[in-house]
């Protein structure tokens, strides 16, 4: 597998970005990851695109992602490849012979954390369905993409696969979503906006609150993202 990294430097520096950061727990920012990628499909098959890969930050390791909602997609439209042996938005790495290069690094899917392997690149793999679903206006785990105030959530909120997690550079993130293009130069996300609701485990009172999809802040963030505390790597 060959993967080109392309690094954005963020522009942090506005206030309107940060005006979601005013509720304890999250920071505002949801951290967008994009790049090149090739590899191979079920059958060798070769594939090419763009990925972009988000990452919800929130203060502390204390913080648990239960949910997105209101989620709008600023690329709204555009059809985001699902892999041969990875059909649909929830987490389906099959394992066995179903394991591609494309079901576990360009197959598109949504996410409430839950990662536990990485590439040598330093990227989530693809995991196993963790009983992470999608509400009504999202379209359905067949959608071309994320409808209008889309949303998805941890539908086993006991287990806390949306636990943030520290990162080497001192961010503390949730994998949220993986969204890949074919035969693409090249995207954003960035601008895309959403909401969550988070809390501290059982028991404890769930807070919501907005974010917006930034670019992460140069190397050092992406450097962390591949360091993420509690992963392990192939």
């Amino acid at each position: 597998m060959n993967i080109k990294q392309h690094i954005r430097i963020a522009t942090l520096g506005t206030t309107a970005l940060l005006a979601a950061s005013a509720s304890a727990g999250m920071t505002g920012r949801a951290l967008e990851d994009c790049y090149a990628w090739e590899g191979e499909d079920f059958g060798g098959a070769s594939v090419s695109g763009w990925v972009c890969d988000l990452y919800l930050e929130f203060d502390s390791a204390e913080d648990i992602l239960l949910n997105i909602y209101d989620f709008n997609d600023i690329k709204s439209g555009n059809v985001y490849h699902q892999g041969v042996t990875a059909a649909g938005w929830a987490p389906n790495e099959q394992g066995s012979i179903f394991t591609t290069e494309v079901s576990q690094s360009f197959d598109s899917f949504i996410a409430i954390g839950g990662v536990t392997e990485y590439g040598p690149d330093g990227r989530p793999y693809q995991m196993a369905g963790n009983g992470v679903g999608v509400d009504p206006n999202f379209g359905g785990l067949s959608a071309a993409g994320p409808g209008e105030n889309a949303g998805w959530y941890n539908g086993n909120p006991n287990n806390p696969h949306g636990q943030a997690q520290e990162s080497d550079s001192g961010y503390f993130l949730v994998f949220i979503g993986r969204f890949a293009k074919l035969d693409s130069d090249g995207f954003s996300m960035a601008g895309s906006y959403g909401s969550a609701t988070f809390n501290q485990g059982i028991g404890t009172e769930p807070t919501q609150s907005g974010f917006v999809v930034v670019p992460a802040p140069g190397a050092l963030a992406l450097l962390g993202i591949a360091g993420l505390t509690g992963g392990r790597r192939r």
